[in-house]
């Protein structure tokens, strides 16, 4: 058990010192030809993303299932019916849920009575 701690310890400190020779760690360098990218809601971060999205539609629309799969993804993520999944934690349950009323989502979490009733309360 000692001797397999001291290699992984031994085998951690070598790559971190290849990595800091190399480069790795430190700023990020002022060159990246997508830097832009990084501002998520800019004007042209967002026209990429258009851009790309009518790309990728008129590709997907031109598959004949495409109306048959658009159709029924549709009808599970519009369900008013879904059971949330749920990932047990310190403070309870917790689910990230979306629906009309969260479109962007939102975390919230219940007791495990609460989610085994019939209307769980979640907290927000």
């Amino acid at each position: 058990m000692k001797k397999s701690l001291v290699r992984v310890a031994l085998l951690s400190m070598m790559c971190l010192t290849v990595a800091l020779l190399h480069g790795q760690f430190g700023a990020a360098p002022v060159d990246d030809p997508f830097l832009w990218l990084e501002e998520v809601e800019g004007p042209r971060a967002l026209a990429w993303v258009q851009a790309e999205n009518e790309k990728t539609l008129g590709l997907l629309q031109s598959d004949p299932r495409y109306d048959r799969f658009y159709r029924d993804a549709l009808t599970i993520l519009q369900a008013k019916d879904r059971i949330p999944s749920v990932s047990l934690k310190r403070q309870g349950l917790e689910t990230f849920w979306q629906d009309e009323s969260h479109v962007r989502g939102i975390w919230r979490r219940t007791t495990l009575e609460s989610y085994r009733g019939q209307d769980p309360r979640w907290e927000t």
